[in-house]
């Protein structure tokens, strides 16, 4: 009697695990030029449904005038509607449209106009920064095994979230690499991020992870490096101790936020050095301070030393 239920609780633990394709969105940085005026664009490339999201801006007007991007991808034609925000009428508007043929996975070519039938069209030329030629695992298969979690202090919504419990990427239906060892590690949907990480231009990727019942904080990645001499992804521990981080392709940095809901936020600057992140800048405001303060630091013998302190309005 002992074996027969040891075998049916090894039946229904088989059954429980769920292996699923994760769904891939590559994070791709593009640079060049709409006519004479040099852009930097982002897009974010959904591999299942074509759909891109993204973001662009003129390089004379800095990074702070953004214009928002949606469209489609399909089979080498992406079609972009370009938003603005008017703040006089205190919304977005649309501002134009692309027309760019994806070549190679590397190249953007085609045109933008304005909103209207009579507009004129304008040369668009872009390339990305990533080196996709020699590296590009969007057309990997990414697998996720995992399990319903148990969470009795949230049963209302522990139905959405799930144990990981393996990642596995597949190249030509052959398994290329194994992750386990997942302990805590709650996911919701399967769902892979490439983006260059290390700036190296190399696509390494990161998979999202909630924390469930937190009302603030409540998701957070884990980071996967690709090594290029080694062929294979390396976890960043580093990376993952410090939660939700944004990489700027064109500065180079990564960068983390954080605010208290009261008034004090701050915004830390990392750079990159021999495979490790360190602090260079951080921009802090506090409740009832009109003033930014900033700190500056210099990577010296593996640290990140202060160099001088400054609060300006």
């Amino acid at each position: 009697m002992k074996k027969i239920f040891i075998s049916l609780l090894m039946i229904i633990c088989v059954f429980e695990l769920k292996a699923q394709e994760a769904k891939i969105i590559s994070i791709i940085n593009f640079t060049g030029s709409i006519d004479k005026y040099p852009i930097e664009m982002k897009l974010e490339i959904n591999q299942k449904s074509d759909s891109v999201a993204g973001e662009y801006f003129y390089k004379k007007n800095g990074n702070v005038n953004k214009m928002i991007l949606e469209g489609k991808l399909k089979d080498g034609l992406l079609n972009l509607q370009e938003r603005a925000y008017n703040a006089a009428k205190r919304k977005y508007e649309t501002t134009g449209s692309f027309k760019l043929n994806y070549i190679d996975q590397i190249y953007l070519n085609g045109s933008w106009q304005k909103p209207g039938k009579n507009a004129s069209y304008l040369t668009v030329k872009l390339s990305a920064r990533e080196n996709l030629k020699a590296f590009n695992p969007s057309n990997y298969v990414f697998q996720y095994v995992r399990n319903r979690a148990k969470l009795d202090y949230i049963p209302a919504d522990a139905q959405y979230y799930f144990d990981l419990i393996s990642l596995k990427v597949f190249i030509n239906k052959s398994m290329r690499w194994a992750f386990t060892g997942f302990n805590d590690v709650f996911t919701k949907e399967a769902e892979i991020q490439l983006e260059d990480l290390n700036f190296d231009g190399y696509l390494d990727f990161k998979v999202p992870i909630y924390y469930p019942g937190l009302a603030k904080g409540d998701y957070s990645y884990l980071y996967f490096i690709y090594d290029p001499k080694n062929r294979g992804f390396i976890q960043s521990k580093q990376l993952n101790e410090m939660g939700v981080v944004f990489f700027d392709a064109i500065k180079k940095e990564a960068q983390t936020v954080d605010a208290d809901g009261s008034g004090n936020e701050g915004t830390r600057y990392f750079r990159w050095q021999n495979g490790k992140l360190f602090l260079v800048k951080e921009e802090r405001i506090y409740e009832n301070d009109s003033y930014m303060h900033y700190t500056y630091y210099k990577i010296e013998n593996g640290k990140s030393i202060l160099v001088k302190t400054e609060k300006r309005k």
